[in-house]
């Protein structure tokens, strides 16, 4: 299916997004993609794993990666994973992890096993010098995204999307879940738009044969997507607008939250755009979406 684009339903100029990638370990296509393959988009990435920081540093293209453990600044432990995409600055807590199929925190095989323990210097995130300031933030830093947004407060002022990584259950010992996230997001302007991509697994030893990975019940953890506060436009620059319509539709598929976005900087500046937007939308059948939707009564 040929991707719906900002660009081509407006048909005008699009500004450049600027992206704070924290975390940026690629597994898979970037978030983002969309954005790179169209020009759009300047991203700043931060990844403290040796190897992977030298493989990100090598990529061609619009991007600057820092070696940095972000955290509230000082001396902090990190805890290394059998499985490096597991490792935090928390500890993994076996009494959760070991109840799930798939997952594991003890010997000899567990994605979450811990096989080192490193001495690491955090910084702010508001401390990093000569950081551009961000129009969309993706945080994905296994259970230590809070800390990180406490002490960025001044780089989350910029932003008009974000994207992070929220657990429902405690997979790291004495980690903030979900609702801390939305309270310190709810603090900073912005309001949850959607969840996406969220997983689960199931109770040992019930799996589904045919995917094991797959949950039967319970929800651990999902992709949080948070909106600068569209109701009532007072924080928002004619700018931010834009940049947010051209995030929420070609990452997001967030086709109504766009348009109204749209409306609301026409209303300012006596455009038009919302109802060119409206007029692309009903001519391109059927669009994508990117929800879970519950399709019943």
């Amino acid at each position: 299916m040929i991707p719906f684009r900002l660009a081509d339903a407006l048909r005008v100029e699009l500004p450049i997004v600027e992206v704070l990638d924290i975390g940026a370990r690629q597994e898979g296509e970037d978030r983002y993609a969309p954005l790179l393959t169209q020009n759009l988009a300047r991203v700043t990435g931060f990844e403290p794993e040796a190897s992977e920081f030298e493989r990100l540093e090598a990529r061609p293209g619009p991007f600057t990666y820092f070696p940095h453990v972000l955290g509230a600044g000082g001396r902090a432990t990190m805890h290394v994973t059998r499985y490096p995409g597991c490792s935090s600055l928390l500890e993994p807590d076996p009494a959760v992890i070991d109840l799930f199929e798939t997952l594991g925190a003890s010997p000899p095989d567990g994605n979450f096993l811990v096989v080192d323990k490193v001495d690491v210097e955090t910084v702010r995130l508001d401390d990093v010098p000569g950081l551009r300031s961000p129009d969309y933030i993706k945080i994905d830093i296994q259970g230590a995204e809070l800390q990180v947004l406490k002490h960025g407060s001044h780089t989350l002022s910029s932003a008009v999307v974000v994207q992070t990584e929220v657990e429902f259950l405690p997979i790291y010992k004495n980690q903030p879940l979900f609702g801390d996230m939305q309270c310190l997001l709810r603090e900073q302007g912005f309001v949850l738009h959607k969840l996406i991509d969220i997983g689960g697994r199931g109770f040992q030893p019930i799996h589904n044969s045919a995917n094991p990975f797959q949950a039967i019940s319970q929800v651990l953890w999902a992709d949080a997507v948070f909106v600068r506060n569209f109701v009532g436009f007072d924080q928002w620059t004619d700018e931010g607008l834009l940049k947010a319509a051209l995030i929420l539709n070609d990452i997001y598929q967030s086709y109504d939250l766009v348009f109204h976005l749209l409306r609301a900087r026409d209303a300012r500046l006596k455009e038009n755009l919302a109802d060119r937007y409206l007029a692309a939308l009903s001519l391109t059948q059927p669009v994508p979406l990117y929800f879970n939707l519950k399709n019943t009564p």
